[in-house]
């Protein structure tokens, strides 16, 4: 009983203002509290007042960044600042304050350009997908659930999702990507960051469906992921045993959007198939010429030569 009216307690104070009575409740840059899964919002509320009083150097490092967002966006020499990288240096002591951040106290937009504020949710959902910790799951699937449909954000919680890479992670990616509407191609563009063969499988079925070229290219990309050699070189990614299924897979589907497509979809395709190196590659490729134009032979022959020397080896 005591406990239960702790936790009342805790997650009325993170809920409510510092200061006017009558103000709104507190919520994260992405969400309010209230929208997670109560057990997961009990157990988060926890675990970042525990986190306060073991670590509160790493809450007053990331409002330090924070507070710095306008220096760092008028500095920046790439479209957004690299708010990844520098909350990446943090360690992983950095997971609870970015997730209060996202979903349970977090300072507003208020005078930041649109492409400071885009920078900063991106880039603490991306930093919190580095770590791969479970109990970020929650709060990552709350957002894409979400009314966001910004293209680099709604990209990162997807991509996050998937570094983190559970049965629950990868089958939610799935059915997001099937799903038409202002998120999917943003849900494509990230999702090849879960290493799963259900993954390899949902992105490998819109690329058969010969897609739009944008989404086509898209989603070669995403295979790329998906299936990359040097990514499953890593045994928190090999730990799946997935490997040989999803390398096949990916390499068989970035065949077929290289030969339905030319310009950057086809360019993309090429590029990812480097990055696969599947052992499959060559086989595809000579079947992929049977009934080929004159072409798109010669452009398979210049694959299967580019792809005997692979540069990326």
């Amino acid at each position: 009983m005591k406990k239960h009216v702790f936790v009342v307690a805790l997650l009325g104070a993170m809920m409510a203002q510092v200061s006017p009575v009558n103000a709104a409740p507190a919520s994260g840059v992405m969400l309010a509290p209230d929208k997670l899964p109560a057990n997961a919002r009990t157990a988060l509320a926890l675990d970042i007042e525990a986190a306060k009083r073991q670590s509160p150097k790493a809450f007053q490092a990331l409002s330090v960044v924070r507070n710095d967002l306008p220096r760092l966006d008028a500095n920046k020499r790439g479209r957004f600042a690299p708010i990844p990288a520098i909350l990446k240096s943090m360690g992983k002591d950095a997971l609870l304050p970015m997730l209060e951040e996202l979903a349970f106290r977090g300072q507003p937009k208020g005078e930041l350009t649109d492409s400071a504020w885009i920078a900063w949710r991106a880039g603490v959902i991306e930093a919190v997908g580095m770590l791969r910790d479970a109990r970020a799951e929650s709060v990552l699937v709350t957002i894409l659930d979400g009314s966001e449909t910004e293209f680099h954000v709604v990209r990162a919680a997807a991509a996050a999702l998937g570094r983190i890479g559970t049965d629950t992670a990868a089958q939610k990616l799935v059915t997001m990507s099937k799903l038409e509407g202002a998120k999917r191609k943003a849900v494509l563009a990230g999702m090849g960051e879960c290493r799963r063969k259900a993954v390899a499988v949902a992105l490998a079925d819109v690329a058969i469906a010969t897609p739009d070229a944008a989404t086509a290219k898209i989603i070669a990309h995403s295979l790329g992921d998906v299936g990359s050699a040097w990514a499953w070189k890593t045994s928190i990614i090999a730990s799946s045993g997935e490997e040989a299924p999803v390398r096949a897979i990916a390499a068989k589907a970035l065949v077929a959007v290289f030969v339905a497509h030319d310009g950057d979809a086809r360019k993309t395709a090429s590029n990812a198939l480097m990055v696969v190196d599947d052992p499959s590659t060559p086989a595809l490729i000579d079947a992929a010429k049977k009934g080929a134009s004159r072409d798109l032979a010669a452009a398979l022959d210049a694959l299967a030569a580019r792809f005997a020397r692979n540069p990326t080896r």
